[in-house]
C-alpha cells in the first residue's frame, strides 16, 4: 500500500512539475508580447493602471494553464479511480464476482488485480454458503419425510395396543413386532444420517494406512456369506493373486464394501447370482459389484447415489432402506480420493469403485 501512495504522490509531482512548466512557457511568451507591446507604446500610453492589468491578465492566463494542463495530465487517472471506487461499492453491495477492467502495468493495475481475485473468492464462498444452506433445508426437508413414515406407523400400532384393539395373541404379537421392527428402521435412518452428516463435514478426520485391499474384500464377503446363502443368492468372487494395496482408513472405508453388498442382498431378483471382482485400472484398483436386478433408465442411474433416493419406495419400506446407504459409499470414496459409479445392462446392475493404489 505504501508502494502505492508513493506511485501516486509522484505521478501528481510530476503532474505539478510539467504543468508548471508549460505554465512558465506560456508566461514567457506572454511577458514577451508585453515587452514589444511596451517598444511599440509611447511613453506617454503606459499608464501604472495599464501595466498592472496586462500582467495580472498574463499571471490569471498562466495559472489557468497551469491548472487546464494539471486536469489534463490528472483526468484520466481520477476518472479511473472513481470506476475503481464504483466497483468496489458494487462489490460490497454483494455484487461478488464482478470484475475491475485492468489498465496498465503499474501498482493501480495490481490493486485491481488483487480486487478481482477479492472479488472471485467472495463469490465462491456466497456461493458456497449459499449451497450449504440450501443443502441444509433439503435436507432438514428429507429428514422430516423420512422420520415422519415410520413414526406415523409406530404410533398407529402403539394405538391399536393401547386401545387393546386385538383379538388374538398372535394378532397383539404381530403388531409389536411390526413396531418394533419400524424402531429398527428409525434407528437404522437416524445412524445413518449421523454418519452422511458427519462425512459431509470439513472437520473429519481420516487415520490413513497402507493395506491390502484384496484381504479386506476378502473378509467382508467371508461375513457375508451365510447372509447370502439364506436369501438364495450365490456370492462369487473374482480376486486376482496380485496385491492391490490402497491408502485407506479402514474403519470407514469397510463400509462402502458392506453397503454395496447390502445393496445386493436387499434389491437382487432371488434366486441370482452376485459376483465380486477386482482389477487393476488406470494406476489403481476396480472394485465391482454385480447382482440381477429390475431394469433402471439411464436417469434413475444418475440419482442412486442422491441421499434418500429410492428406486423403489414400496420395497424400500420392504427391506429397511434408508436412501442413505449409496450417498454414504460416495462419500467415503470420494473423501479418499477414489470414484464411484453404476452401469446396467439388461438386469444387470454393476457398482464399480476405483482406489489409487499406494
Amino acid at each position: 500500500m505504501s508502494k502505492l501512495r508513493i506511485k501516486i504522490s509522484l505521478q501528481l509531482f510530476l503532474a505539478i512539475i510539467i504543468s508548471f512548466f508549460v505554465s512558465l512557457v506560456v508566461l514567457g511568451m506572454a511577458l514577451n508580447c508585453v515587452s514589444r507591446i511596451n517598444v511599440v507604446l509611447d511613453i506617454e500610453h503606459r499608464s501604472p493602471i495599464f501595466i498592472i492589468a496586462i500582467f495580472v491578465t498574463v499571471f490569471v492566463i498562466s495559472v489557468g494553464i497551469f491548472a487546464f494542463t494539471f486536469f489534463l495530465i490528472i483526468n484520466r487517472k481520477i476518472k479511473y479511480l472513481k470506476y475503481i471506487s464504483q466497483q468496489v461499492k458494487d462489490i460490497t453491495h454483494e455484487g461478488f464476482g464482478s470484475k475491475i477492467e485492468i489498465r496498465g502495468n503499474d501498482e493501480i493495475s495490481d490493486l485491481c488485480l488483487n480486487i478481482n481475485i477479492m472479488s472471485q473468492e467472495l463469490k465462491s464462498k456466497f456461493d458456497y454458503e449459499r449451497e450449504i444452506e440450501n443443502s441444509k433445508s433439503e435436507l432438514i426437508c428429507d429428514v422430516s419425510h423420512d422420520l415422519r413414515t415410520p413414526l406415523t406407523s409406530i404410533k398407529g400400532y402403539l394405538q391399536l395396543l393401547k386401545d387393546k384393539q386385538y383379538k388374538t395373541l398372535e394378532e397383539l404379537e404381530t403388531y409389536i413386532n411390526i413396531a418394533f421392527g419400524r424402531t429398527e428402521m428409525l434407528e437404522d435412518l437416524i445412524e445413518n444420517l449421523f454418519e452422511y452428516t458427519k462425512l459431509q463435514g470439513k472437520d473429519i478426520n481420516l487415520n490413513y494406512k497402507r493395506l491390502c485391499l484384496n484381504d479386506i474384500v476378502r473378509q467382508i464377503v467371508l461375513d457375508y456369506g451365510p447372509l447370502f446363502d439364506k436369501d438364495r443368492l450365490n456370492l462369487q468372487t473374482s480376486i486376482p493373486n496380485d496385491k492391490y494395496f490402497v491408502k485407506i482408513d479402514p474403519e470407514i472405508y469397510v463400509r462402502v464394501i458392506g453397503n454395496l453388498l447390502g445393496n445386493a442382498l436387499k434389491y437382487s431378483l432371488k434366486p441370482g447370482n452376485v459376483s465380486v471382482s477386482l482389477c487393476a485400472e488406470n494406476n489403481g484398483v476396480k472394485m465391482t459389484i454385480t447382482n440381477r436386478a429390475n431394469s433402471i433408465d439411464s436417469e434413475s442411474l444418475a440419482h442412486l447415489f442422491d441421499r434418500f433416493y429410492r428406486l423403489e419406495k414400496s420395497r424400500s419400506k420392504e427391506t429397511g432402506g434408508t436412501g442413505l446407504g449409496l450417498a454414504i459409499a460416495k462419500s467415503i470414496v470420494e473423501l479418499h480420493g477414489g470414484s464411484i459409479w453404476a452401469e446396467t445392462q439388461n438386469e444387470t446392475l454393476s457398482f464399480n469403485v476405483w482406489q489409487p493404489l499406494s
